[in-house]
């Protein structure tokens, strides 16, 4: 006799089993395993909320739609959700309220001393973070020695080149790294180690050329569908959020449909 797997989660007597949800878990990024379990957990709740939905108005039958859910919920949308286009007085008005989004991203060329340290020993990365700041404080009092102490230390293959990266842009290092870096300007060594989850950074900026602003009427296009999209998005959560106060839904609790 084959073993009938247990409900993890049910949504109107529907079961969610586990083996659904550790293949729904690669779909999910997040901080920890945690949140990305609750995530893939969500997304299948929703997915049977609006499958349930789709059935009941007669878009498709569950055994039609058991390998491609995707396409019945789009029909099911398609009908219930409707989303104004913006008009350009809201384009405008979006771009004039976010004009700091709305230029091309700074290249740098940069130079870094590295002191790598697992996110996950702290030992060492208290042992990382003191070499980091030895060596900051001997280049603070002799900067021209910075190529030498990347070099001698250096736990990055550009310790050869004195720690110099070459140029970087918007996207190119961890977020840690390139925070610290749009915030420098030419010339300058970041003031203190830079943390990151692979280490300690010396940053220094050795050429920087700021973005150009970019106008309006090349981006009007995408800000009015950006703008439709987040309409939608925003109408979705509301007809989700009405099926679930309706739905009887046992082993989760569905309050954030913002979160994946």
């Amino acid at each position: 006799m084959i073993a009938t797997e247990v409900a993890f989660i049910t949504v109107n007597g529907i079961a969610i089993t586990q083996s659904q949800i550790d293949q729904e878990l690669p779909n999910h990024s997040a901080e920890t395993p945690e949140h990305a379990k609750l995530a893939a957990m969500r997304a299948l709740v929703i997915r049977e909320l609006l499958l349930q939905e789709a059935i009941k108005w007669g878009l498709c039958d569950r055994d039609g739609v058991v390998n491609k859910p995707e396409e019945a919920i789009e029909r099911l949308l398609a009908v219930q959700i409707k989303v104004p286009v913006p008009d350009d007085a809201d384009c405008e008005r979006y771009f004039n309220e976010n004009l700091d989004n709305f230029s091309t991203a700074p290249q740098f060329e940069a130079s870094h001393i590295f002191y790598p340290a697992p996110l996950n020993d702290q030992a060492a990365r208290d042992m990382a973070r003191a070499k980091a700041e030895i060596a900051l404080a001997k280049i603070n009092e002799t900067p021209q020695c910075f190529d030498d102490v990347a070099r001698a230390e250096s736990a990055c293959s550009s310790a050869t080149d004195g720690g110099y990266l070459g140029k970087v842009s918007k996207g190119q290092t961890v977020p840690a790294f390139e925070s610290a870096l749009m915030a420098m300007a030419k010339g300058e060594i970041s003031d203190q180690p830079v943390e990151t989850e692979i280490g300690f950074h010396i940053i220094r900026v050795d050429e920087r050329v700021d973005g150009e602003d970019l106008p309006f009427v090349i981006l009007k296009n995408w800000i009015s569908q950006y703008l439709r999209g987040q309409s939608r998005q925003k109408a979705i959560n509301g007809y989700v959020r009405g099926l679930a106060d309706k739905a009887e839904i046992q082993g989760f609790d569905l309050d954030d449909l913002e979160g994946d």
